[in-house]
């Protein structure tokens, strides 16, 4: 179950700490971010006359496409007058978030656990003044701290760099001849200069064209180069405290690991227990956070996550000791008489990176995992389920010591500090896009990891299936939390011969089901935040919604042939859907849909409803998919006796009872020979007669 976010490139942050430490070291140096002047280009042509009518123009370009999907970028050409805005009304930065109007474009997206960093204040194109003075833009004055209303002046232009610093300093935002400065009809001109760190000041000195100063004044958004540099500043000294608090965390589990008591298993059954009673102690607040969260009932809640968590303990509980035996391999006739004892070690500190739209099962089911391979953990929570968070961090740091079993919430400059340390281990779930930077991270120190991403599920229901059974299970299964599961199905190919038969059972399911009125449903999910929800409404216009509940209805989307223009052109068909929205096509033969889904990425889960045996071989075992079911959605990874996970573009690596434990483990094999019996064959010097007998005994 994914979700999606945007980080910063490692390139990126080692600028900003470049920045940092050359801004606290050179408070005498000339007012530019490395040491050297700036090339800005005039916004007027040799013979005097304007390049752009609107004079100065805020405008940063637009980043390269990175594939990430429900980005929203606004750029800032103007500003008006008005109070910051929360992220996600100014849609920018999702989950209550404050977003930077940062070089005047904004960019976030809501896939992963990480997120763009904020400040103060979020706006759309507001005007920030400087702190502790007024701005006057066009004859406005607006208090320090507000958004002042900006007029572009054809009077005034950025000049090339001063060397020269102000001494004066002042406490106004100056725009064109404005707050002070003589309008004689020279052009005027501005230069730059920065105060020590300490004071994260930028102050400015006004000149004509000759030279000559005309004013002088502290710029607010207006110097959108000298806002940047101290944004940087400030973002890259609270990075460089929270890689610290990070790099002492891991520390300190490492230390613990050492003293090899979780190597005990009977240390690790204990553990396992306090995490059973824990959880059983904490259900109501757990499911009353859920329903905060995410709208879920309590009996979905239950069966989806918190019963599932329960059940997986104890399976493990009773079957650890049996795991964790050494087992032992006779060795083959080359290696007489000696024999292998095989052995499992845990590998470590572990990172559990988890995700919003199961925060229960998806940060609990891995770390039952870990603890039970024997290992330190640190998990690390989506910051979209916030009430669900705080129940888990309360619940894990009161019942366990953080040298073992840490939690550590926030979003980008926690998740980037994160991956800055060396870890033994990184299980991982959310998007394909994240899980590339994850695993890019832990490739710098060679860190093995598992990825649980996702994907666009198909499910296959031909001529055979049993159309009432399908119908009540596919509903059941997409529509669970509102579509927001990795492995719900999510898109339908069915016979074209009973494609209208099955859409008939289906929207009467979702009736019986949820009701008439769905969004009325208070047993009904909503979406995780405004921006998905705005998003989705985007793939089907005409979806019933609910824009105060953040509630979308239960919906069918018929996309007609499989192989036709509708379908290929169907923006809801070119990426994960993740949410109640279900696209139907038909097909004309099974060929035809093998080759439809193999052409595309690997899904996480396949589904196919059938009654024939042939169908069914050529499907599970000729496609290529992660885990699935035959004649059901979903349920596939509600066992411990199984494995789940991805395949290709969907993931690697598995868990879930025993494949949990060797995930989280290190097989160890040891070869233990005699120290009486020894056969010389293998020692120099070497005749034709032992390479003879080497051919009988190795082929």
């Amino acid at each position: 179950m994914t979700a999606r976010n945007t980080t910063t490139t490692k390139e990126e942050s080692k600028a900003r700490g470049s920045r940092a430490t050359k801004a606290k070291e050179g408070a005498s140096k000339p007012a530019s971010r490395r040491g050297r002047p700036r090339k800005v280009k005039p916004l007027v042509e040799e013979g005097g006359s304007p390049i752009d009518e609107t004079g100065v123009k805020l405008y940063a370009p637009k980043p390269e496409d990175d594939d990430t999907p429900f980005s929203f970028e606004s750029e800032v050409p103007s500003v008006s007058s008005g109070t910051g805005q929360s992220g996600e009304n100014a849609f920018a930065a999702g989950s209550g978030q404050e977003a930077s109007s940062k070089a005047a474009t904004a960019v976030f997206s809501s896939d992963s656990p990480f997120d763009a960093p904020s400040s103060n204040a979020a706006t759309s194109g507001g005007l920030e003044t400087s702190s502790g003075g007024e701005a006057t833009s066009g004859g406005l004055e607006s208090p320090a701290g507000s958004f002042a209303s900006y007029e572009p002046s054809f009077d005034a232009v950025p000049a090339p760099f001063s060397p020269e610093p102000s001494s004066a300093s002042g406490s106004e935002v100056l725009s064109g001849s404005s707050a002070g400065a003589e309008d004689d009809g020279s052009v005027l001109v501005f230069s730059r200069a920065f105060e020590p760190v300490s004071g994260l000041a930028e102050e400015s000195s006004l000149h004509d064209a000759s030279g000559q100063t005309s004013g002088t004044g502290s710029f607010g958004f207006l110097s959108t180069e000298t806002d940047d540099d101290r944004r940087d500043v400030e973002f890259e000294l609270a990075q460089e405290r929270v890689d610290s608090t990070m790099a002492t965390l891991v520390e300190s589990q490492r230390t613990f690991f050492n003293t090899s008591q979780t190597r005990d298993v009977n240390f690790r059954i204990l553990q396992l227990k306090k995490l059973y009673r824990a959880i059983r102690d904490n259900e109501g607040p757990l499911m009353e956070a859920l329903g905060k969260d995410l709208s879920k009932s309590p009996c979905e809640s239950y069966s989806s996550e918190i019963g599932l968590v329960l059940h997986e303990i104890q399976y493990v509980i009773r079957h650890l000791k049996s795991w964790t035996r050494p087992r032992r391999k006779q060795g083959e006739l080359h290696l007489f008489p000696g024999h292998f004892n095989i052995y499992t070690e845990p590998v470590g500190v572990s990172l559990v990176m988890s995700t919003w739209n199961y925060p229960v099962l998806l940060s609990l089911d891995p770390i039952v995992s870990s603890m039970a391979a024997g290992n330190t953990v640190i998990l690390k929570t989506s910051e979209y389920a916030s009430a669900t968070n705080a129940v888990l961090k309360a619940m894990l740091e009161k019942t366990f010591n953080r040298s073992y079993l840490a939690v550590v919430e926030g979003g980008y400059t926690e998740n980037h500090a994160l991956l800055e340390q060396h870890f033994d281990f990184i299980f991982f779930t959310g998007s394909q896009n994240v899980g590339r930077i994850v695993m890019s991270s832990a490739a710098r120190f060679l860190t093995p990891v598992c990825l649980e991403l996702g994907g666009k599920s198909p499910c296959i229901v031909d001529s055979s299936a049993n159309l009432e059974i399908a119908a009540r299970r596919i509903v059941w299964g997409k529509f669970l939390n509102a579509g927001q599961t990795c492995v719900a199905p999510d898109y339908v190919l069915v016979d074209k011969g009973i494609k209208g038969r099955l859409i008939e059972l289906m929207e009467e399911e979702i009736r019986r089901q949820f009701g008439d009125k769905p969004l009325e449903n208070k047993d009904y999910p909503k979406i995780i935040n405004e921006r998905r929800f705005v998003h989705l409404s985007t793939l089907c216009p005409k979806v019933e919604m609910d824009f105060v509940t953040n509630k979308i209805a239960p919906t069918i989307m018929d996309l007609g042939d499989m192989n036709g223009r509708e379908a290929g052109e169907a923006e809801v068909m070119q990426e994960e859907i993740f949410g109640p929205l279900l696209p139907v096509m038909g097909f004309d033969n099974l060929n035809s849909v093998m080759e439809y889904v193999s052409s595309r990425p690997v899904p996480l889960s396949l589904y196919v409803f059938s009654t024939s045996a042939g169908n069914i071989r050529r499907v599970t075992q000729e496609l290529r998919f992660g885990g699935g079911c035959v004649n059901d959605v979903v349920l596939h990874l509600a066992s411990s006796k199984a494995p789940f996970g991805g395949a290709g573009e969907s993931g690697m690596g598995g868990y879930h009872g025993v494949y949990g434990f060797r995930t989280f483990s290190h097989e160890k094999s040891v070869l233990v020979q005699s120290p009486k019996m020894d056969i010389k064959i293998r020692y120099a010097p070497y005749t034709d007669k032992m390479l003879s007998l080497l051919r009988k005994v190795l082929r």
